[in-house]
């Protein structure tokens, strides 16, 4: 019976990564890595990452020679709307996505490749990797260690470890010998079902030169690309070798979607664009999930055991966050290993705020998928999401990432004070875009900008592209927040309620931080009439300070009950007044500011 310092259950990515993040933080570790399977064959899905994960994977696990020579560079998140026929030929479809590479890059991932890459790495680093060794039982012991007993071909071996961490993905290897639930999530009913292709039509050689030039000749094909629907998404993901990951995710309660190969293959010809993309292509393989939201209770123990990947949660795939996930489970658990050799008396808060930092996690990244699917096929709801969604990513999750705050349990137990009101707005955004939904298909209007359209994803974050890295400028942040969610509600308010002239103001824009928008439960008439009241006030105090003999002035922007522009009236100054036409100049030239709304940046 040997003794490891670190016991992980799984050689996939999370296991893989971990191993290899302990090896180069903790020399001295001792590591065995025990994983089911025999050779590396089967290939996953999470093969798209974000900047959480490829800053990661550079910066932290020094993979970034490996990733740019045997793996794919990313060309950002690209999403493509249809019409209600299912029928637009792709250089048709309004668009949303980059016109450049992104200032920080990400990676397409073929994972059979990378983890067997990975497991020839972590041995020659000194890391024991035993394949075909299925763990059959793990007895978690706080107090003197850990024992695993794993088996191959018949014959058994038993381990202690001072700690134990599970990596085996959906097989939940630690959670089923606890005896901790693991909870399918509701909240998010979606299912998905996926194959690999090779000879897939690249999206760059779609022959046709406006369609082209619009994105300045960058290379779509590289990007993770969306077509969206009302109730699904398909995924087109490139990976190295001439292959191509191309699946569906949809929402159970509102689509029949696709759970078989030949489901999947009539699913898929039924939309024009895509059916032309697959055109002589070769399925290579077919997988599919029947339910993907899950989570479980606790992810780190006082008693040395954690979870990562997902073997603890799993939410949604469409902002690819998987191995973003991956990345902070292992940070953490990294933390804490070596937190615990040192003897740090602050272990016990490390667990438990690292714990309570992960259920936040997940929590809050429900509220961007939550119900939301059923406006995923108009370009309208999906750039103001996008917009918001991109925009938090890169100050509020990418931004500490980068700082390296994840680990510094001041900075967490501040997250975790504004915690509940995170979650609040979130949830109050999420049904202010699902009346948008509601709205647009009501008056028709669903598709109404599903064709012709482009939007630069990039330009609603290129002010970060300086500011990013080690240091947080937290002035700058909480301005960032405020300034995103107040400029999307308006957007939102101006296209639900039929405002013209709402939504770029900047008297309209300056009234709505956080803070204000959190109070805004509902977009309805009575709300922006609160809104417009304290605009109306803050402009008549503002002519009465610069027109003499004004003081009996008052302004009034008001709401037309039927939509339409917004009308400015001046009450208490009569017309005959000599200071009229000077007060009436000076509230239209106020009124008049443009706010640089970020909705339009994208534009």
């Amino acid at each position: 019976m040997d003794l490891w310092d670190v016991v992980v259950v799984g050689a996939g990515m999370a296991g893989g990564f971990l191993a290899r993040q302990l090896r180069r933080t903790h020399p001295g570790l001792s590591i065995l890595v025990l994983e089911a399977r025999e050779e590396w064959t089967d290939r996953k899905v999470g093969e798209s990452t974000v900047e959480v994960a490829a800053s990661y994977m550079v910066r932290t696990l020094g993979l970034g020679p490996y990733l740019y020579q045997h793996q794919l560079p990313k060309n950002g998140l690209r999403f493509f709307f249809d019409d209600a026929d299912k029928g637009l030929p792709l250089v048709e479809m309004s668009e949303i996505g980059s016109d450049h590479l992104p200032f920080h890059p990400a990676f397409q991932l073929e994972r059979a490749t990378l983890e067997r890459d990975l497991a020839a790495m972590n041995r020659a680093d000194g890391v024991r990797v035993e394949l075909g060794a299925k763990v059959v039982d793990v007895a978690i012991d706080g107090a003197t260690g850990h024992t695993v007993t794993w088996e191959r071909g018949g014959e058994r071996f038993v381990e202690q470890a001072r700690w134990v961490v599970d990596a085996s993905g959906r097989r939940q290897v630690l959670c089923r010998k606890l005896g901790q639930p693991v909870h399918k999530d509701e909240r998010l009913p979606i299912a998905s079902a996926w194959a690999r292709y090779r000879g897939v039509t690249s999206f760059d050689a779609v022959e046709d030169p406006a369609f082209r030039e619009r994105v300045r000749f960058t290379s779509r094909h590289l990007s993770t690309n969306h077509f969206m629907y009302d109730g699904y998404w398909i995924w087109f993901i490139p990976l190295a070798g001439d292959r191509m990951s191309v699946g569906v995710v949809f929402d159970k309660t509102r689509v029949d979607g696709p759970r078989t190969e030949d489901e999947l293959t009539t699913f898929l010809a039924s939309h024009r664009a895509v059916n032309e993309l697959l055109r002589g292509a070769e399925r290579e393989d077919f997988q599919a999930f029947a339910h993907l939201a899950h989570h479980t209770e606790h992810h780190f123990s006082r008693d040395r055991w954690a979870l990562t990947g997902e073997a603890g949660a799993f939410v949604d795939p469409f902002y690819s966050p998987g191995a973003d996930f991956i990345a902070t489970t292992n940070t953490f658990i990294t933390s804490l290993i070596g937190a615990e050799r040192a003897g740090d008396p602050e272990l016990g808060a490390r667990v438990d705020a690292y714990d309570a930092y992960y259920r936040y996690k997940y929590e809050v990244s429900l509220p961007l998928y939550e119900g939301l699917y059923a406006g995923f096929g108009s370009y309208e709801v999906v750039r103001l999401k996008y917009l918001l969604d991109f925009h938090n990513y890169y100050n509020l999750v990418l931004w500490p990432f980068l700082a390296n705050r994840l680990t510094d349990l001041d900075w967490l137990r501040a997250e975790l004070d504004f915690a509940p009101r995170v979650l609040r707005i979130l949830t109050q955004m999420n049904g202010h875009f699902a009346r948008l939904a509601d709205r647009l298909r009501e008056r028709g209007e669903y598709h109404r900008c599903n064709a012709g359209r482009f939007a630069n994803g990039l330009a609603g974050v290129s002010q970060f592209e300086t500011r990013l890295g080690p240091s947080l400028d937290e002035t700058f942040r909480r301005a960032e927040v405020a300034r995103a969610f107040g400029h999307v509600f308006a957007a939102l308010a101006e296209r639900i309620l039929g405002l013209e002239g709402l939504s770029n103001r900047a008297r309209v824009l300056d009234e709505l931080g956080f803070a204000e928008v959190l109070h805004f439960r509902d977009i309805d008439g009575p709300a922006v009439d609160r809104l417009l009241r304290r605009v109306s006030d803050r402009l008549t105090r503002d002519v009465r300070a610069v027109v003499p003999d004004s003081f009996e002035l008052k302004v009034f922007v008001e709401r037309p009950i039927e939509g339409g522009p917004l009308r400015l009236r001046l009450a208490g100054l009569p017309a005959e007044h000599a200071r009229h036409a000077e007060a009436q100049g000076c509230a239209e030239a106020l009124w008049s500011v443009p706010g640089d709304s970020l909705a339009l940046a994208t534009l």
